[in-house]
């Protein structure tokens, strides 16, 4: 199952770089171009230029971002900007953050070093599909840096809590990184004591894991560590490209949260109002809501009748009214999958939507959907109205969250979700620390 080890972590230079959140930035695939060109500017050391350097005209094979992202990490190292620990280590990361009703929440884990396992071996599962673009440009920067610049997001099952049994006295003194960023709060603490690690080890060695955030680097690095053994036939299997850097956190956790993703249409075909309803009567019961996408006290009720249903989606086409659709019955999703595939991927709400609107009624093919041609993903409530009623998108579909139970069963089963079908929050912040792998 899971092998674990501790590892030297590389970090920023706290000597050198006194305000952190200043070189801190979120994973590379929430970076919009106007946001790299505000971290860009916020400090000629922001990780930024390591995740997702900007391209230009010029750029060759021999000289593009991929090349500057290595050349920067090299150069930051040269000069002490970041700086790598002396002793291996585990590093427990905690996050604070706040629920949308403003409750504060504290989700807790730590990071580590974990073999790579091919898929098949059932050691590591994932449980969405990955796209070939965001691998290879994830591959491109590896192969460049030979480095982790960012971690995998892993869940481990231990209703027992013995990790954070055993990690717990660490968190009473004062972390060794800690950062405010968007309202969260990022605490580092490096554990080089070699029983709590061994004991970390021993835990989870004989646990699958359930990557949660971050298929693409997990492939990614697969597909490194294969070339590397293709280039070092006598190698070992104790070399650092056979391992990645992951964040463990129990998905027992009363922090782990996982929000809905709401899906905006644009460029469709016409259709209105009334001949939607009625096309969809057939197969959902619809329920129409009197609704203010401005009033935050509607909005919230929109959100909680919403949770209080199952195989339910709400759908808003703009104005004051949204509609909950309902699914009349689940033995119609049979004909939508082909061979053994688990119930529980047949019934999320997420493949209820996308096989019954998406695909039978809009015509969108799965392929238009993976290049997200006529679909927006969006995983705040307040922007999926917003971006209807300005006239960015024709319509929203409005979902609750899929819950950690379902990912789990569609993961063991061998199942794959659509893409953007969870978004665990918080987000892991990136510039924390990377992992050298030469």
């Amino acid at each position: 199952m899971a092998k674990i080890i501790p590892f030297c972590g590389i970090l920023f230079n706290r000597d050198k770089i006194r305000d952190l959140r200043s070189v801190m930035a979120p994973p590379y695939d929430c970076i919009s171009e106007e946001m790299q060109e505000e971290l860009y500017s916020s400090n000629p050391y922001n990780v930024v230029r390591l995740i997702l350097g900007k391209t230009t005209p010029e750029d060759t094979e021999s000289s593009n971002r991929y090349t500057r992202s290595a050349q920067t990490l090299n150069e930051w190292l040269g000069n002490g900007i970041l700086v790598q620990d002396a002793e291996p280590a585990i590093y427990i990361y905690d996050q604070g953050y706040q629920d949308e009703d403003g409750a504060p929440i504290t989700r807790r884990g730590f990071l580590a070093l974990v073999r790579l396992e091919d898929f098949s071996t059932g050691t590591v599962k994932p449980h969405e599909r990955t796209l070939d673009g965001p691998k290879n440009d994830r591959f491109m920067l590896m192969k460049a840096c030979k480095a982790n610049l960012s971690p995998i997001f892993a869940l481990y099952s231990d209703p027992t809590f013995a990790l954070e049994a055993i990690l717990n006295h660490h968190r009473k003194r004062e972390p060794d990184i800690a950062v405010r960023y968007n309202n969260e709060q990022h605490n580092l603490w490096r554990v080089t004591d070699e029983s709590p690690i061994t004991i970390c080890r021993t835990l989870l060695n004989d646990k699958p894991l359930l990557i949660a955030d971050g298929h693409h680097r997990y492939e990614t690095a697969l597909r490194y560590r294969d070339l590397m053994r293709e280039q070092m036939p006598d190698y070992t299997g104790r070399e650092l490209f056979n391992y990645a850097l992951m964040y463990f956190c129990n998905m027992e956790d009363p922090g782990l949260t996982v929000f809905p993703i709401h899906r905006l249409l644009s460029r469709l075909d016409a259709m209105d109002e009334a001949t939607f309803l009625d096309k969809v009567a057939p197969l959902f019961v619809v329920q129409p809501d009197a609704f203010d996408a401005d009033d935050p006290v509607s909005c919230k009720r929109v959100r909680n009748t919403l949770a209080e249903k199952k195989h339910t989606f709400a759908w808003y086409p703009g104005g004051k009214k949204l509609y909950f659709m309902t699914l009349r019955d689940l033995e119609v999703m049979d004909k939508h999958f082909q061979g053994n595939v688990p119930q529980q991927l047949k019934t999320l709400d997420i493949s209820i939507l996308h096989k019954l609107i998406f695909e039978d009624l809009f015509h969108i093919s799965e392929e238009d959907q993976r290049n997200e041609k006529y679909i927006r993903y969006v995983n705040n409530f307040a922007e999926a109205l917003h971006a209807v009623r300005k006239n960015e998108a024709q319509m929203a579909f409005l979902l609750n969250p899929t819950r950690i139970c379902e990912v789990r069963e569609v993961a063991n089963h061998g199942g794959k979700m659509p893409q953007k079908s969870t978004y665990f929050y918080p987000k892991l912040l990136s510039g924390l620390i990377f992992n050298k792998l030469a």
